[in-house]
């Protein structure tokens, strides 16, 4: 699994930004694509938008509207 290196909640905790360290998914991601991500293993597949990647940095971004995520 992949691990969360930052965690933003904005806008009355409505809305998370999420930063992911995926190094291979932030070297070869293009615009309009998902990741789908899960709270365990066996947990619910949550696609989300990436907001954006940091192929230096190896991390990808993405944002999660509604109630509090799962993760």
């Amino acid at each position: 699994m992949f691990r969360i290196v930052d965690k933003k909640e904005m806008a009355n905790n409505t809305v998370c930004h999420f930063k992911i360290e995926a190094p291979l998914i932030a070297k070869k991601a293009k615009p309009g694509q998902f990741v789908v991500l899960r709270a365990t293993e066996t947990g619910e597949r949550i696609p989300l938008t990436m907001a954006g990647t940091d192929p230096e940095r190896g991390t990808s971004s993405s944002k999660w509207w509604g109630r509090q995520p799962p993760f």
